[in-house]
């Protein structure tokens, strides 16, 4: 049997929080936390080619007060805007600008997030990521290019941080369009379920190596707690999870980061033919094993009827003792942990790893931004984000919130919440800022971050996590922009009820997949993709 990780978690965790400070300082010169001073704005500005500070705010022009526009994903917490006030404070004294943010809600985001960008919208930076828009967003020439000698001059600080891997990473036929984190995060995807109802049902969990074990456990939830829905999921975040996870579960790790039915593995080794249709072998093999198991989760109830319309995510739903998984990665993970402590409930994680039970790492671009092609002012804005990111000022009021009422430093030197607030009545959740590209790696330890949390990370960082050699290749669609978006549009509407096993025959309703994607252009797609991908390998 193959070796497998599955950890319990006890229910001591107390506080939700995104694992940062365990991680290792980048080899490549990133600094931890204790090597780095805190900046200030006008330090920033002077660090980059050691001119002094007067010479380098020469550099950038401030004599005119401007307002910035961005866009995060989520929605804001209810401290924001003090947040906001708090900040702008800073951007004035410090560029003369100030900044509005706004939220595309996860619900609607890959309706709205294309939408907003192609109405020309008054943006200067939004939100991307490889899983967000990234490619598809540029080769539509939404985003600005980004030019490296004004991001040496703009972005000093984070010009120390950043390596010449990240940039490989997001370049896109020898272009940049999106500023990518510093830090990428430690983490693995995965599953958290509940020991405490397991044991009182009689289910053994020491049995649930993957996600296809989970059937006699989602069997009993569906069976002896009515109130709960087994796999309570959304649109969304959750939706190609489950089918993913059976997959991957089977061989290689398989993602589809395109939303078009371009596969990408990654089997724990150095790989030559990473990138496939979904028809192709093995993959179409474990897919139609995948759907099958899908259908009959459906069929039985275990998964809500109303998935394709929910907006709720499975760890919401999970916290409120509404579902009985909870679908996330281990960064975001501790939130729901929490609730679990403060609950007294018993929770327990499956990773999804692959065959060889490893994880590939994560990459530069799962977290960045990008500038718009609206964007009036590139120089401010850059250099804004520059003080965002990796000034410890902005980077712990951004992430933390207002200090004494959001988070407090205790004597350790550790952010903890203050007396009589926690991650559920804080009116700034650490975990839910959409900050996610600043730099981990200043930031203090947190008080929360229990033994139990930091073996998890460490069994990450000491063997399930390693290099993918997919993981610098990123398809271009300016060849096939027509049929990447018919695709894409076939791939919504014919797959995502596959997917989720809301059909009637699993044979027919593969068939008719394929029949439309071919219409659509699908083989063009992905014998593009393939020559890309050949190209890549070669070098």
């Amino acid at each position: 049997m193959r070796k497998r990780i599955s950890l319990l978690l006890t229910a001591v965790l107390c506080c939700s929080t995104i694992l940062t400070g365990c991680s290792k300082a980048e080899s490549t010169g990133t600094q931890s936390s204790t090597d780095v001073p805190e900046n200030t704005a006008a330090e920033s500005m002077a660090q980059d080619t050691g001119e002094t500070q007067e010479g380098q705010q020469s550099a950038l022009d401030t004599s005119e007060f401007v307002k910035l526009y961005g866009y995060l994903l989520g929605a804001p917490e209810p401290a924001f805007n003090e947040v906001m006030e708090e900040m702008n404070q800073m951007l004035r004294a410090d560029l003369n600008c100030e900044m509005e943010i706004n939220f595309i809600d996860w619900g609607v985001l890959d309706s709205k997030y294309p939408l907003l960008l192609a109405a020309g919208e008054e943006i200067d930076w939004i939100y991307t990521a490889d899983w967000c828009h990234y490619a598809a967003e540029a080769n539509k020439n939404a985003f600005m290019e980004i030019d490296m000698d004004m991001v040496n001059r703009c972005m000093p600080l984070y010009s120390e941080y950043i390596t010449d891997a990240a940039w490989e990473q997001v370049s896109l036929d020898g272009k940049i369009f999106m500023v990518p984190t510093s830090t990428p995060d430690v983490k693995a995807g995965g599953w958290i379920v509940r020991k405490d109802l397991a044991d009182k049902y009689g289910v053994d969990l020491s049995k649930v190596e993957t996600i296809w074990d989970m059937d006699e456990y989602l069997g009993a939830i569906k069976e002896n707690e009515p109130s709960m829905i087994p796999m309570n999921m959304d649109n969304s975040y959750d939706l190609l999870a489950p089918i993913f996870a059976l997959m991957t579960a089977k061989d290689a790790s398989f993602t589809d980061a395109n939303k078009c039915g371009l596969v990408y593995a990654f089997d724990g080794k150095e790989t030559a033919d990473g990138v496939y249709s979904i028809f192709d072998e093995p993959v179409y093999g474990y897919l139609k094993e995948a759907v099958v198991k899908m259908k009959e989760w459906y069929d039985a109830g275990y998964i809500n009827k109303d998935i394709l319309a929910a907006t709720t995510q499975s760890n919401d739903n999970f916290e409120q003792g509404i579902s009985g998984i909870s679908n996330d990665n281990t960064l975001g993970m501790q939130r729901t942990l929490a609730k679990c402590a403060e609950n007294g409930w018993v929770p327990q994680i499956v990773l999804t790893d692959n065959a060889s039970s490893h994880v590939a790492k994560n990459s530069y671009t799962n977290n960045g931004f990008a500038l718009a092609a609206t964007c009036q002012n590139p120089e401010r804005t850059l250099a804004a984000m520059d003080l965002i990111m990796n000034d410890t000022r902005y980077n712990t009021l951004l992430q933390y919130g207002i200090e004494g009422k959001n988070y407090v430093i205790n004597e350790e030197g550790k952010v903890d919440y203050p007396e009589g607030v926690t991650a559920d009545t804080t009116s700034y959740n650490w975990e839910n800022t959409g900050f996610w590209f600043i730099n981990k790696n200043i930031q203090p330890p947190r008080a929360s971050w229990t033994d139990d949390y930091i073996e998890l990370n460490n069994k990450l960082i000491d063997g399930v996590l390693i290099d993918d050699p997919n993981i610098g290749f990123t398809f271009s669609t300016d060849s096939v922009k027509s049929e990447f978006s018919n695709v894409q549009n076939v791939w919504i509407q014919y797959f995502y009820p596959i997917a989720i096993g809301n059909v009637p025959d699993v044979d027919k309703a593969l068939e008719e997949l394929k029949v439309q994607l071919t219409a659509a252009g699908y083989d063009k797609l992905i014998e593009e993709a393939k020559r890309q991908y050949a190209e890549y390998t070669a070098n």
